[in-house]
């Protein structure tokens, strides 16, 4: 049995040797044959200089992928899920918050239980500030409304994955990738295993609240065609209020004898439907630039250098 270990990095110059270092005081003695393959997503710091000396000073079970440019941590996934060949698969950070020692205990599981075909993490204790913990937790309760399968709010990228199911997310061709949709997507029996997160090693969260919001609106886009209904449910609320907004105007008018401004009446028709229209096309648009992304058909990623033990 082998182990891939996939390592996306980004600006982790100060915790590549530390988190290789921990890998082998973890794996030591149980974990016998495995490779660890750092995907470098575009780094600007000396991010690759740390994974090279690493690889010359142990060849034997590194890998590297350097990117031409940050892509993305979920083009630096699919990498390293398409040049990895063990029998399991790993998926981790390399920040420390995820400590290899529970990939030791999400292998075990699968070599005793056969009935189930990853493994994913979950925070047993989020640890993270209390606004962002209610945003997840919405944003999940909504999403799986919209979507055809559940996704589930508490697991996270960190899991361990038998062959078949990786081989199996390799065939899909989509260029715009919500991970943990593609995850709940392939079905297949999933584990739930819960772990402590740690505090980052050094460096701090790449993650800003704009770019958690943008990956959760393509996360949507991604897997539900729902919010093109909106646009449908906003035009009938749209043509119903008009009804009774024009039978309330011919009321007061003629049975109540009222002055209605009909400048006021106008400013507040244009208003209402042009905000139903803008944020109707805005919907409309957000799918059309994804399915503009695809149809250009480029690469989800491009590998400046490969490296492994033969190099």
């Amino acid at each position: 049995m082998k182990l891939s270990l996939v390592v996306p990095c980004y600006n982790e110059e100060g915790n590549i040797e530390l988190f290789y270092q921990e890998v082998k005081k973890y794996f030591k003695d149980k974990i016998f044959s495995y490779e660890i393959i750092f995907v470098n997503d575009g780094s600007q710091d000396h991010t690759s200089q740390k994974l090279l000396y690493l690889h010359h000073q142990h060849p034997e079970d590194t890998k590297i992928i350097q990117f031409s440019r940050n892509f993305g941590k979920e083009a630096a996934i699919l990498a390293g899920l398409e040049k990895s060949n063990g029998d399991y698969v790993s998926i981790i950070d390399a920040d420390l918050q995820q400590s290899p020692k529970y990939v030791v205990d999400m292998v075990n599981f699968l070599d005793e239980h056969e009935e189930y075909d990853s493994v994913a993490a979950y925070q047993k204790v989020r640890k993270e500030n209390k606004v962002m913990v209610f945003l997840k937790d919405k944003f999940y309760k909504i999403i799986n409304k919209m979507t055809e399968v559940e996704i589930s709010h508490s697991a996270s990228d960190f899991r361990t994955l038998r062959r078949n199911v990786v081989e199996t997310i390799k065939g899909l061709p989509e260029r715009c990738r919500f991970s943990k949709g593609i995850f709940a997507w392939v079905g297949y029996n999933t584990y739930l295993m819960p772990y402590v997160v740690d505090k980052r090693a050094s460096g701090e969260s790449k993650w800003s609240f704009t770019q958690l919001f943008t990956y959760a609106m393509d996360g949507i886009i991604a897997f539900s065609t729902k919010p093109l209904t909106i646009s449908v449910i906003l035009g009938v609320i749209m043509f119903c209020l008009s009804v009774f907004l024009f039978l309330y105007i011919l009321i007061s008018k003629f049975v109540f004898l009222s002055v209605i401004h009909s400048f006021v009446v106008i400013i507040g028709i244009i208003l209402f439907v042009s905000g139903i229209q803008l944020f109707s096309v805005g919907i409309l648009g957000q799918y059309l630039a994804k399915t503009y992304t695809e149809a250009k058909h480029r690469p989800i990623y491009i590998i400046k250098d490969y490296i492994d033990r033969e190099d």
